[in-house]
């Protein structure tokens, strides 16, 4: 008897459960906010994409559809149980099992070109200084001229300490900085928060 995969949601909250510091969502992204996350994101021939922290694949679905081929996109995931459900539920992109502070060096490996986008599905700025300073570094390094580095930042933890430093130490490497209307159809709302070089 075949074995059905189980549901990304049970994976999800399975995850957070067991070890509720490795998941930085509280709950896997809207889609309505995974619209927000790539509107107006134009991925041109020869470009690639990377997504950071895919989870279970909540935005991934929407990337998928604004992706010139699937060879264009790269996934890097630490959880293994959530790079399995993402091998399953997208067999025809690759994904990574690799911690973000080492993003560059995962892209560097993939043979991909240079992003033209980044997207995060982590709750990064809400992260120790340490991690988020890590995490900076790879994207600082990840950029070129004209890419676009894209996340959410859940309303809540907006005006945090942490949140507004992460912001800072953004802004002082990519002058363009665009935050969108509250996307309230999620689960804690959030703004969209994109910076280019």
């Amino acid at each position: 008897m075949e074995q059905t995969e189980p549901h990304p949601l049970f994976v999800f909250f399975q995850v957070m459960l067991r070890n509720p510091v490795s998941v930085s969502a509280v709950a896997p992204s809207s889609q309505e906010l995974a619209r927000a996350m790539i509107h107006g994101l134009d991925l041109s021939s020869g470009g690639s994409l990377i997504e950071l922290g895919p989870g279970t694949g909540a935005l991934t679905t929407q990337i998928h559809r604004i992706l010139p081929t699937a060879g264009a996109y790269l996934g890097i995931e630490l959880e293994e149980k959530f790079v399995r459900v993402l091998r399953t539920r997208f067999p025809d992109l690759r994904f990574v099992q690799d911690t973000v502070a080492k993003a560059h060096r995962v892209h560097a490996d993939s043979g991909l070109t240079p992003p033209q986008i980044i997207i995060s599905g982590l709750a990064i700025s809400t992260l120790p200084d340490s991690v988020q300073e890590a995490f900076i570094v790879n994207i600082d390094r990840l950029m070129t001229p004209g890419s676009v580095f894209r996340m959410f930042q859940y309303v809540h933890a907006y005006p945090m300490r942490s949140s507004a430093r992460f912001r800072r130490r953004m802004d002082e490497l990519f002058p363009v900085y665009h935050r969108s209307r509250v996307v309230l159809k999620n689960i804690p709302p959030a703004f969209v928060l994109t910076w280019q070089r």
